[in-house]
């Protein structure tokens, strides 16, 4: 055959002894247990650990997990405090945090008050306004596509772990303002549906979001949320032996680690010393050692995104003071040295580093995986604390999901059954509303089997969501927790399966045969066809189709 891979041959390995030799090991690999889900990393575009030599991790709800959902509830609670002193009603302070309402990823349109759960596209999944799950006559009303711009300055998307008491709390006071008798929603003029009104006083929905938007950076820039979490860590973060020897473990193979967090230096300082220092300990990785010695490099108040595209002025921390030192800092950066600011151009210039060398963990899909991927093509690691939660209810609702793709394979019978390609068959085809309505209620029961009134973090049925999407566009590797490197080799090949278009998926479409096809065929000619083995970061003269690369170019 034209197409056979000569150097396989070469080496013994025809189609079917190859074949042998995969399901050989196949057979012999066990799937992972249930139990070790948090232990999982999955990759969406094959990586080798053996072309990364900088591993850089942010800090919050990634080398530090905070414990849910005493943290968000602490975080609720200064909020609530600080909108009651700035004007709101005293009796907000009543309502408690629900940590079974949110989800994190959901669309908040400034205009209507309601949070959106969308798919990649902007299509409306579900909708919530206040705690009220609107029907699909209520979302039609206000959006007759059922679909919303993304990037629409109305939209404001809830994409972290810090945003969960914030999204609870915007449904509380869309709630609270709908439902107190001496607020009327606006059923006229161009704000219609756009607020409440309480005699000359209006309340639109979009000030309640921005008045939220300022008291949550407030109670983290300068509220007391930070202060009261230093002053009880036992009871605000989770502290693991196994993240000294994480980071331990991948300085001893080789790799440069860095830190590049947005926190400031005192507040890293203290929260680090808790999280890596164990002098009570003698195991390797552990003991006497300095919270800075687990790293190369340290950076903080990196200011993320913006430390990816402009950055800001590269200064180095006075550690006796707490305070900058005088002057923008332009030599090589040493390792033990603590410095602020900067960006990830500086980075790269002052270490010697390139792009695809780094490999950068965070939690923040935007602010640690997109603008990383993007601006500086770093390899990207996302972490999602719900992952394990999400998969073991993933995989109890496999015969949920299995019913769904069965009515909608029977809905297409429906819409074509005229067609001449449709198979005939004894059995009579069901009623189209009948399994309309179906593929609605398993929608449904698919979304209650998630612990969490909104539903799952990553799909809607079988929809996937606009965050899910976003990690598989931009993380190349994402999982529970990044204690999950542990089980990585240093040399570890992270593999991606392969994928495929809508017309390459066998038993898609119903095609006439070759020959009846009505325009002509092209001229076939000899020639060999290469894998791209750019996925798997091999370089090209390294690799075994070198020489079919050398054919290709002599024919030219």
């Amino acid at each position: 055959s034209p197409y056979s891979l000569s150097w396989a041959m070469a080496e013994g390995l025809s189609g079917e002894k190859l074949q042998q030799l995969v399901d050989s090991y196949r057979g012999s690999q066990s799937d992972t247990s249930e139990s070790d889900y948090d232990a999982r990393i999955y990759a969406n575009r094959s990586l080798s650990m053996d072309r990364i030599t900088y591993i850089g991790f942010d800090m919050d709800y990634t080398l530090v997990a905070y414990k849910s959902p005493e943290y968000e509830q602490l975080a609720y609670e200064f909020a609530v405090e600080r909108l009651v002193s700035i004007g709101y009603p005293k009796e907000l302070a009543s309502i408690k945090y629900d940590p079974t309402f949110s989800v994190r990823g959901l669309f908040f349109d400034k205009v209507y008050g309601n949070l959106l759960k969308c798919d990649p596209y902007g299509n409306i999944l579900s909708c919530f306004h206040g705690f009220n799950c609107c029907s699909t006559q209520q979302i039609r009303a206000l959006y007759p596509n059922k679909y919303v711009q993304p990037l629409d300055h109305r939209i404001e998307i809830l994409y972290t772990l810090f945003n969960l008491p914030e999204t609870f709390l915007l449904a509380v006071l869309v709630d609270f303002f709908d439902n107190q008798p001496e607020y009327k929603k606006i059923e006229d003029g161009p704000d219609k549906d756009k607020g409440v009104k309480c005699g000359d006083v209006e309340i639109s929905y979009w000030m309640i979001q921005q008045d939220v938007r300022r008291t949550v950076d407030w109670i983290h820039n300068e509220g007391k949320l930070k202060e009261r979490t230093l002053q009880n860590l036992e009871k605000y973060v989770n502290r693991d032996k196994r993240l000294p020897k994480m980071l331990h473990q991948l300085r001893q193979t080789g790799k440069k680690v860095f830190l590049a967090t947005n926190s400031g230096y005192e507040y890293t300082m203290r929260l680090l010393k808790y999280m890596l220092e164990f002098p009570e300990c003698d195991e390797p990785g552990l003991g006497p050692l300095q919270w800075k010695s687990y790293f190369d490099y340290l950076i903080t108040d990196a200011n993320k995104p913006l430390f990816f595209t402009e950055g800001s002025m590269l200064r180095e921390v006075d550690e006796d003071t707490h305070s900058l030192k005088l002057g923008v800092f332009t030599g090589v950066l040493q390792p033990g040295r603590v410095y602020s600011g900067g960006s990830s151009s500086a980075f790269c210039k002052y270490t010697g580093a390139h792009g695809k060398q780094i490999l950068y963990v965070g939690d923040h899909i935007f602010g640690d995986v997109i603008k990383a991927k993007i601006e500086q093509a770093w390899r990207t690691f996302l972490v999602v604390p719900e992952l394990t939660e999400e998969t073991h209810v993933w995989e109890s609702i496999q015969p949920l999901y299995q019913r769904q793709q069965n009515f909608e394979y029977i809905l297409s019978l429906m819409n074509k059954k005229n067609d001449e390609n449709v198979p005939s068959s004894g059995l009579p085809l069901p009623d189209l509303e009948s399994i309309r309505k179906a593929i609605k209620e398993i929608v449904l029961k698919m979304e209650e089997s998630y612990p969490r009134r909104l539903g799952s973090l990553l799909r809607c049925g079988s929809q996937l969501t606009y965050f899910a999407n976003q990690v598989s566009r931009y993380a190349d590797l994402y999982g529970s927790s990044c204690l999950c490197l542990m089980n990585c080799a240093p040399n570890h090949l992270f593999t991606a399966r392969h994928q495929l278009m809508a017309h390459e998926r066998r038993g898609q479409i119903v095609a006439p045969p070759l020959q009846e096809l009505k325009y002509p065929r092209k001229t076939k000619f000899p020639m060999t066809r290469v894998m791209s083995v750019a996925d798997y970061d091999v370089d090209e003269e390294d690799s075994p189709m070198a020489d079919a690369n050398a054919a290709i170019k002599a024919l030219k």
